[in-house]
C-alpha cells in the first residue's frame, strides 16, 4: 500500500485516443481525423489554419451544441468494484457469514487489484465565419478525463480469510484504496486564420490563443466505501487558470489535397492535486503535434493524421503500471450524398501496441446544408465504447 505514483502528462489526456481533447461528430466518426479535414466550424478545436476552406456560400455559422463521451473499461472494474462494496456492506450488516462467503469476498477483493477504468465526457459550442483572407471562431469546451483504479493491500486479503465463518463475524477495516483522478479542462478560446499563394499552392496559417480552466480530482477512500458519485466533492478538488496557444498550418496542393500539421497546447503548464490518502498526482499540460493529409474528389473525401510523438500516459516510475506510451495513426472516410446525408468511417491504432485499435462510424443530415444533425459512435471491445452527438447551422 502507499504506493508512489507519479501521473504524467498524457496519463490523464486520454482524449488523444479519441479526439486529442474535444469531442466533434464528424471528426470522431472518421476516426479522430481533423489535421487537415476538418469542418470550418471544427477548426478551433482540431487545426485553426482550415477556418480559411470553405465553398463559395458559407458565411457563418455554429455548433450549438456538441456533447460526447467514452468509457475504456475492458475488464468490467466498476461493476466488479460495486458489487465488492455490496457484498461488504451486506456481510457487515448482517453480523454473520459463511466461509464460503468470506473466501469469495476475498476472491473479489484480490480480483480488483490493479485494474483501471478510464471515462471521458466532453461539451463544445463553436461560432465561426471562414475567409481566405481573416477566418475567425469563437469556442467554448469542456473536457474531462477521469482514471479509476484499486490498490489492493494484500494483508486486507488475508485477513478476511482468517476471519472464521459460520458464526458471528466483524470485517477488519480495510487499508485497500479505490481511487478516481482526472482533470477537467475548461477553455475560451479565440481562433484567427489566413491564407497566403505560394507557387501554385495556398498556405493558411493559424492560431488559436485560449484561457485555460483545469479543474483537478483526487478521489481516494478505502475500497469498502467507494462511490463513483463522490469524485468531485470540494474536498477531493483543486483548480487553477493559465493561458495557453494553439498553431496549425494548411497547404492546399491541388486536386483536392490538402497536408495539415498542428500543435496544441504550445505553453506547458503543470498542475498538483490535493493530498488524499497521503498522495498527490501532477497533471501537466503538454504540447502535442500531430501531422494529417486529406484528398477529397465529388463526393468522397479521405484523411489521414498521425501524433507526431508518442505520449507517455503513466510515468514508468509507477508501481501500478508498466511503461505505457501511446502513438496514434487515425484513418477517416466520408461519402457525401447530394449535401444532404453524411455518411463516416474510420479507424485508429496505436503504433505503440497499448491501446486496442477502435472502428468508428456515424452520419449527418443536413438539409439544404442548412440545419446539421451529426452522431458517431466508437467501439473498441465489449466494455469500451464511446458516442458523439451535435446540433449545428450553417449560412
Amino acid at each position: 500500500m502507499n504506493k508512489p505514483i507519479t501521473v504524467s502528462a498524457a496519463s490523464l489526456l486520454l482524449a488523444s485516443v479519441v479526439q486529442a481533447q474535444y469531442f466533434e461528430a464528424r471528426n470522431s466518426a472518421m476516426g479522430g481525423v481533423g489535421v487537415a479535414s476538418s469542418h470550418y466550424l471544427a477548426a478551433g478545436w482540431a487545426n485553426p489554419a482550415l477556418l480559411t476552406r470553405h465553398s463559395e456560400t458559407d458565411s457563418f455559422g455554429f455548433i450549438l451544441p456538441s456533447v460526447g463521451a467514452t468509457a475504456f473499461d475492458k475488464d468490467g472494474l466498476i461493476d466488479d468494484l460495486d458489487a465488492f462494496v455490496d457484498e461488504f456492506d451486506r456481510i457487515q450488516q448482517a453480523g454473520t457469514a459463511s466461509g464460503a462467503e468470506l473466501d469469495a469476498l476475498a476472491d473479489q477483493l484480490e480480483s480488483l487489484d490493479g485494474r483501471q477504468v478510464t471515462a471521458t465526457l466532453g461539451v463544445g459550442f463553436m461560432l465561426g465565419a471562414p475567409s481566405r483572407d481573416l477566418g475567425w471562431s469563437l469556442h467554448t469546451r469542456t473536457f474531462a478525463d477521469l482514471q479509476s483504479f484499486v490498490d489492493v493491500d494484500a494483508a486486507d486479503v488475508a485477513a478476511i480469510r482468517a476471519i472464521a465463518g459460520g458464526g458471528a463475524v466483524t470485517l477488519p477495516a480495510l487499508t485497500s484504496e479505490a481511487r478516481v483522478v482526472g482533470v477537467a479542462v475548461t477553455e475560451v478560446g479565440v481562433s484567427l486564420a489566413t491564407a497566403f499563394e505560394l507557387g501554385g499552392s495556398t498556405l493558411s496559417i493559424g492560431a488559436t490563443p485560449k484561457l485555460q480552466r483545469v479543474d483537478s480530482y483526487n478521489y481516494a477512500v478505502t475500497a469498502n466505501n467507494f462511490d463513483q458519485n463522490n469524485f468531485d466533492d470540494d474536498q477531493f478538488r483543486d483548480d487553477d487558470q493559465a493561458f495557453n496557444l494553439d498553431l496549425g498550418a494548411a497547404l492546399e496542393i491541388g486536386d483536392g489535397l490538402v497536408l495539415g500539421a498542428t500543435v496544441r497546447n504550445l505553453l506547458e503548464q503543470s498542475y498538483r492535486t490535493v493530498d488524499t490518502l497521503g498522495q498527490s498526482f501532477t497533471y501537466d499540460v503538454n504540447a502535442t503535434a500531430a501531422l494529417g493529409a486529406s484528398w477529397h474528389t465529388g463526393i468522397l473525401t479521405l484523411a489521414a493524421d498521425v501524433d507526431v510523438v508518442g505520449a507517455e500516459r503513466f510515468d514508468t516510475t509507477s508501481n501500478l503500471l508498466d511503461d505505457d506510451n501511446v502513438q496514434l495513426a487515425h484513418l477517416g472516410a466520408e461519402v457525401d450524398l447530394w449535401k444532404w446525408l453524411q455518411l463516416r468511417a474510420g479507424y485508429q491504432t496505436d503504433m505503440e501496441g497499448t491501446l486496442d485499435d477502435a472502428i468508428s462510424g456515424g452520419l449527418g443530415i443536413s438539409p439544404f446544408d442548412v440545419f446539421h444533425i451529426d452522431v458517431a459512435g466508437t467501439y473498441i471491445s465489449e466494455n469500451s465504447y464511446g458516442g458523439v452527438v451535435q446540433m449545428g447551422f450553417t449560412f
